[in-house]
């Protein structure tokens, strides 16, 4: 069988209250809008990263971040992580997940409560998005998962050949 070729960039969302009021650097970009094409990282002047916290282990990752609400009153934002490209290239690939959405497992906390986390996936090959194309043929944006490679192995080898053409399989 053809072997699919895509990446998938994936931002995690969290949409947060930030309530306190404090001084330090506006360095932040990690807010993000809705645009045409997607999320933009723009930057808020309201909401400001004070801190950074990075763990890495064998088993997992974990990031701390602290977030200000540097004016007199609450303000709600977008906040944004990019995560890394998954590509289906990778022999070894070990996500902690069989959710084909978030796939990284991703969770978010505001105050230590759990808030939701809406996910927006890609799917980019020679930097052309090409999502719609596997959205309209029931592609799980998931290449690690066996269910995505179970739809894969129904697709017919006209299509693969079409894909294979635009650099999304390999033939």
């Amino acid at each position: 069988m053809p072997q699919l070729r895509l990446a998938l960039p994936a931002l995690c969302l969290a949409c947060a209250a930030a309530l306190f009021p404090a001084g330090g650097a506006r360095a932040n970009d990690s807010s993000a809008e809705l645009a045409a094409g997607g999320l933009v990282f723009i930057r808020n002047m309201e909401v400001e990263m004070a801190s950074e916290e990075l763990y890495i282990s064998t088993k997992e990752v974990r990031v701390r971040y602290v977030f200000r609400n540097v004016t007199d009153k609450p303000v709600t934002a977008l906040i944004a992580f990019p995560m890394p490209d998954i590509t289906a290239s990778e022999e070894n690939i070990s996500l902690p997940t069989e959710d084909p959405v978030n796939i990284l497992d991703f969770k978010t906390r505001v105050n230590g409560t759990p808030v939701r986390t809406d996910v927006e996936q890609k799917v980019s090959v020679l930097g052309i998005d090409r999502t719609a194309l596997l959205i309209e043929h029931k592609v799980p944006l998931a290449p690690h998962l066996q269910s995505t490679r179970a739809v894969l192995d129904t697709l017919p080898r006209p299509l693969w050949d079409e894909w294979a053409k635009i650099g999304l399989a390999l033939a």
